[in-house]
C-alpha cells in the first residue's frame, strides 16, 4: 500500500522505472518533425508550377490505371470462366486429348478429300453407261455416300459391332464398284481382265483410302461447340493478356513521374533549413518520407 501511494501522489523516481513516458517523447517528436517535413513539401510546390505540371499528369495516369486494373481483372475473370468451361467439354467430349483440330480446320480437309474423291467416282459412275447429267448425278451420290460413311465410322467409334456392320456394308459397295468399273473397262474400252481388274481395284483403293483418311481427319477433328468455346478461351485470354500489358505500361509511366517529381523535389527540399533541434540526417529522412507519402508510385 506504501508503494502505491506514493506511486500515486508522484515518485521522483518514477521518471526512472516507467518507459511509458519516455517513449511517448520520441513518438510524439517524430509526429511534429513528420507534420514539419510535410508543410515544407508543400510550400514548396506553391512556387513551382513544373511540379504542379507533374502532379497533374500523375493524377491523371492513378486514374486511368485504375480504370486499367478494374479492365484488367474483368478480363482476368471472363478468361477464367472460358478456360473453365473449354476445359469441361474438353473432358466431356475429348478426354483422352486426341481431338487436336478444330472444327473449321478438320472439315476443310474433309472437303478437300471428297473433291479428290469425286474424280475416281466419277469414273466409276461412268460404268452405268448415262449421258453426262446422269453420270454427274451419280457421281454425287456416290460423293454423299462417301461422307456417310466417314461420318458413320465417326459415330461408331464407341460401339464395335455397329463399327463392323458399317464396315462390312461399305465394303459390300466398293467391291460393287470394282465390279462395276471391271466390266465397264472390258466392254467399252476392250481392255483385259486382268487390266481392267488392275485399274479398276487402283481406283477403288484410292475411294476407300480417301474415305479412310477424311474418317482418321474427323477422329481427330473437335466438336463445333468445343471448337468455339475453345477460341473464346483463347479470346479471352489474348484480351486478359492485352489488358495487363497496357496496365503495366501505365505503371510504369506513373512510376517514371514519380520518379521526376522526387529528383524535382529533394533539392528544393535539402536546400530549406532544418527546424532547431533537428539534425540535418534526421531532416532528410523526414523530407524523404513525407515526398514518398504525399506522391506515392502506387
Amino acid at each position: 500500500m506504501a508503494i502505491e501511494t506514493v506511486a500515486e501522489y508522484g515518485d521522483p523516481d518514477r521518471e526512472l522505472t516507467d518507459p511509458v513516458p519516455r517513449a511517448r517523447e520520441p513518438v510524439q517528436a517524430d509526429a511534429v518533425l513528420r507534420t514539419r517535413a510535410t508543410a515544407t513539401i508543400l510550400g514548396l510546390l506553391d512556387e513551382r508550377p513544373a511540379a504542379i505540371q507533374e502532379i497533374r499528369e500523375m493524377l491523371r495516369i492513378r486514374v486511368y490505371l485504375k480504370e486499367l486494373t478494374r479492365r484488367g481483372d474483368a478480363a482476368a475473370r471472363v478468361a477464367a470462366d472460358a478456360e473453365l468451361r473449354e476445359s469441361a467439354l474438353a473432358i466431356k467430349l475429348d478426354p483422352a486429348g486426341h481431338r487436336v483440330l478444330g472444327f473449321g480446320l478438320g472439315a476443310v480437309a474433309v472437303v478437300a478429300l471428297m473433291i479428290l474423291d469425286a474424280v475416281p467416282l466419277n469414273w466409276a459412275a461412268q460404268a452405268f453407261d448415262l449421258d453426262p447429267a446422269g453420270t454427274w448425278l451419280v457421281t454425287l451420290l456416290l460423293v454423299a455416300a462417301s461422307v456417310g460413311a466417314m461420318l458413320g465410322f465417326e459415330f461408331t467409334r464407341g460401339n464395335p459391332r455397329r463399327r463392323g456392320a458399317l464396315t462390312a456394308v461399305v465394303t459390300t459397295g466398293y467391291l460393287a464398284l470394282l465390279g462395276l468399273r471391271t466390266e465397264f473397262l472390258t466392254t467399252v474400252a476392250g481392255d483385259s481382265l486382268l487390266i481392267a481388274f488392275l485399274q479398276s481395284a487402283l481406283l477403288t483403293a484410292i475411294s476407300a483410302g480417301l474415305v479412310w483418311c477424311g474418317s482418321a481427319i474427323l477422329g481427330r477433328t473437335r466438336s463445333l461447340g468445343h471448337s468455339r468455346a475453345r477460341a473464346r478461351a483463347r479470346r479471352a485470354a489474348r484480351a486478359a493478356d492485352e489488358a495487363r500489358a497496357a496496365q503495366f505500361q501505365a505503371a510504369e509511366r506513373l512510376a517514371r513521374h514519380a520518379g521526376s517529381l522526387h529528383h524535382m523535389l529533394y533539392p528544393w527540399a535539402l536546400s530549406s533549413a532544418a527546424p532547431d533541434g533537428v539534425g540535418h540526417a534526421d531532416w532528410v529522412a523526414a523530407l524523404d518520407r513525407a515526398i514518398r507519402v504525399l506522391f506515392p508510385v502506387a
